[in-house]
């Protein structure tokens, strides 16, 4: 079997592996009820998935981008992985992400303009109902964001300062 074959194979095998452990399941058994939701990310379920900017609605004291999006997705310890992608006005696309608890521990945002360094130092809290403050810190300076999911859970609303960006839930289909 060449090298490519046994990539192929053993990966194969390893999805296969982590399948069965993720689903915790064998041959003909039952479904599972999914496991209890971590305490430490009660109240941000409505954040998780995908959101896309809607730029008309947002508010931007300079040049507004050409595009933005935006996904919350459930990682390890209690902490939810923010990940985000702006394409400015200028075309240039720049990203990064994030994974914190909502109780206000500091965490690391890696972003594409540092390589694989710290970017900045984050932190967030749960402070009422779909509500969450943010303070980003860098280079001893910081400010505060405030995300509001409204109480349909299709709207998420990110503002700090005089911008307000509003994400619209998105299916990755447009």
């Amino acid at each position: 079997m060449n090298w490519i074959a046994r990539t192929f194979s053993a990966a194969a095998l390893g999805l296969a592996t982590t399948g069965a452990l993720v689903t915790g399941l064998g041959a003909g058994e039952a479904q599972a009820a999914a496991p209890e939701l971590d305490p430490r990310i009660s109240g941000t379920q409505g954040l998780i998935g995908y959101w896309k900017v809607d730029l008309e609605a947002s508010t931007y004291p300079k040049t507004a981008p050409l595009a933005a999006i935006r996904s919350f997705a459930y990682s390890e310890d209690g902490k939810i992985l923010v990940s985000f992608a702006t394409k400015g006005a200028d075309g240039k696309l720049t990203f990064g992400h994030w994974a914190a608890t909502p109780d206000g521990t500091p965490a690391i945002e890696y972003h594409v303009d540092a390589n694989s360094y710290p970017y900045n130092v984050v932190s967030w809290k749960l402070v009422g109902p779909g509500r969450l403050e943010l303070v980003v810190a860098r280079n001893g300076g910081s400010y505060t964001c405030i995300y509001q999911l409204s109480e349909d859970g299709e709207t998420l609303n990110y503002s700090y300062g005089d911008t307000n960006i509003v994400y619209r839930r998105w299916d990755l289909m447009d």
